[in-house]
């Protein structure tokens, strides 16, 4: 593993080397008449003194926004795909991540302690992937293509590399928390960030031990098996939004937002009183999908062999099926030995659930996306079910949303 503070935002008019002093400056424009520029001034004139005001106005007085002003930008190289997922699910982040869609994966992974005995179960799977790709070549698939379901064999002990760019009050967040996870490999990077930021803004990295509260953040439920892939657990009416909009306009006409609606528009916030309420069986290479909706709420469950495995329709066409479950199945069993610890040794292929409650403006942003001819299958086919489940109990509110290749269908208006 490999951390890198790759870059900062820094006050550069005033020649500053840390975003404390931004911090500190902007602190202070609620109490000091004095022009922002001159504060900013002063504060980059004054690191220590900045840093100080910094801690008083965080620890004492409990205004950690201020630390949002400071950003960092960051390499994370050498973990697994595991421990990648643990990173990505915290919400105020950007991230991008290598793709096993688009490159060919080598044989690279990260293992823990205990299993590295086990080190021959990850080469088979890595052989597994490697006989696959070259068999559905064969038949004809792109390169793209062959990739996108070849890599469903892949272990999540698989090496990633991400760019990660996060302000001060959530960095501070994710290392208090990571620092509680049951992952010894996320613990080791919860370390490894707060060693690479310290040194350049100390007074804004205070609240880095974890409570009680940030275990429990961890506990993850045992999964159902025997549900659908999809499982509309409750779900609001149209009545939700009709109400709010005879408030705004005397009558409940949906039309009165919808003729104005693009194809690159968001639907107004009106739209976050609905909500619906799922279950959803997914793959890891599913979930790699759903987990970048980050503005709803996603509650997982631990990958469980019981859930079965996601078998691209590609690899049972080619007659590869059986070769892909032996090696699946030899993974779970061994697996299955060592609780969460043993995740690293479950493939792409296989699945978690995930109780997703979602408004009606992020619903209709994520159909937009997943269920399109240009989305990856997997979650396309889930996105399908929702959508198709949610127009029965609510057309009006999901009446234009729809993928983005089925808009002039299923809106009557111009893709433009």
């Amino acid at each position: 593993m490999k951390v890198i503070l790759a870059g900062y935002n820094t006050d550069t008019e005033n020649n500053s080397v840390t975003p404390e002093t931004i911090s500190a400056a902007y602190a202070r424009i609620s109490r000091d008449p004095a022009p922002i520029t001159e504060l900013r001034r002063q504060s980059a004139g004054e690191v220590e003194k900045a840093r100080k005001s910094n801690k008083t106005i965080v620890y004492k007085y409990g205004h950690g926004s201020i630390a949002e002003h400071a950003v960092f930008n960051f390499d994370i190289l050498g973990i697994s795909r595991l421990a990648a997922e643990a990173v990505q699910s915290f919400r105020l982040i950007s991230f991008t991540e290598k793709s096993q869609r688009y490159i060919r994966i080598g044989e690279d992974w990260v293992l823990p302690e205990e299993l590295r005995k086990h080190s021959s179960v990850i080469s088979e799977l890595f052989q597994c992937y490697e006989e696959i790709l070259a068999a559905l070549l064969e038949t004809g698939l792109s390169k793209t293509e062959a990739r996108e379901d070849a890599r469903y064999i892949l272990p999540l002990a698989t090496t990633s590399q991400m760019g990660m760019t996060v302000n001060a009050r959530e960095l501070e967040h994710m290392i208090r928390r990571m620092k509680a996870h049951p992952l010894k490999e996320v613990q080791d990077l919860s370390k490894a960030l707060y060693d690479s930021v310290f040194p350049v803004a100390p007074s804004l990295m205070l609240f880095t031990e974890p409570t009680e509260m940030d275990r429990i953040a961890h506990i993850q439920p045992m999964p159902i098996p025997g549900r659908a892939d999809a499982d509309l657990l409750s779900c609001d009416s149209d009545q939700r939004i009709a109400q709010w909009l005879t408030e705004l306009f005397g009558e409940p006409s949906f039309d009165r937002i919808y003729d104005h609606l693009g194809i690159h528009d968001a639907l107004p916030r009106i739209w976050e009183l609905f909500r619906a309420d799922f279950r959803i069986t997914i793959s890891a290479t599913g979930y790699a999908q759903l987990k970048r909706h980050r503005m709803c709420t996603q509650l997982v469950s631990a990958y469980n062999p019981d859930l079965g495995v996601t078998i691209p329709p590609s690899i049972e066409k080619a007659g590869l099926a059986e070769m892909f479950r032996v090696a699946a199945s030899k993974a779970s069993d061994v697996a299955s030995k060592y609780g969460r610890t043993g995740e690293y040794l479950l493939t792409n292929a296989h699945r978690r659930q995930v109780r997703l409650c979602i408004n009606g403006r992020e619903f209709n942003h994520f159909i937009r996306l997943r269920d399109d001819a240009h989305a990856q299958w997997d979650i396309r086919k889930i996105a399908a079910d929702m959508i198709s489940m949610v127009r029965e109990k609510a057309p009006q509110t999901v009446r234009m949303t729809c993928g983005k290749s089925s808009w002039e269908e299923v809106t009557g208006k111009p893709a433009q």
